[in-house]
């Protein structure tokens, strides 16, 4: 019985280590994807766009990404251009989902600039703007959510072990 419960204890100790190394794997990942990310939001009305700028250089990334995030969609059409330092229309998108992610080929450098109209209701949105961060990055976030996972996984292991003990010593 005394080997259970430290079988108990080590796999509980496991599995909060990893939910622990997870999180910061998670934070750090997620801090790496957006430290170049501008971002605005405001409520976008009928005829008023919004617009977000930011300067993107092909030598750090060939791939740009624009993030549109809508409160609620409604009845009315959100779309996004985007427009590349000469001012020619580089991307567009129809906004049909509450979160919507568009990569572009970034050609020159200089000031990018996003640009959302709405043909509907008033509606909250967040719009960003930035490189296509690089795949380790990414691959770090999705390893850091990977952990967290194993991490509670071993966490449930743990307590099956402690309840199967407690009900042995009863």
């Amino acid at each position: 019985m005394q080997a259970v419960m430290k079988k108990s204890h080590i796999i509980l100790l496991i599995g909060g280590t990893l939910v622990a190394a997870g999180m910061i794997t998670s934070y750090y990942g997620s801090k790496f994807v957006t430290q170049d990310l501008a971002v605005t939001e405001g409520l976008l009305k009928d005829g008023s766009p919004i617009e977000l700028t930011k300067d993107l250089d092909p030598a750090i990334a060939s791939v740009g990404v624009f993030v549109v995030h809508a409160g609620s969609l409604g009845d009315g059409t959100l779309k996004a251009m985007l427009f590349d330092p000469s001012g020619a229309q580089v991307a567009s998108k129809t906004i049909d989902q509450a979160s919507t992610e568009e990569q572009f080929e970034i050609r020159t450098k200089g000031t990018y600039k996003l640009v959302l109209e709405n043909s509907g209701q008033e509606i909250s949105v967040i719009i960003g703007l930035t490189h296509m961060p690089d795949k380790v990055v990414l691959a770090l976030n999705v390893l850091g959510q990977g952990i967290i996972v194993s991490g509670f996984v071993g966490l449930v292991i743990a307590m099956i072990y402690l309840i199967k003990d407690r009900r042995k010593s009863v």
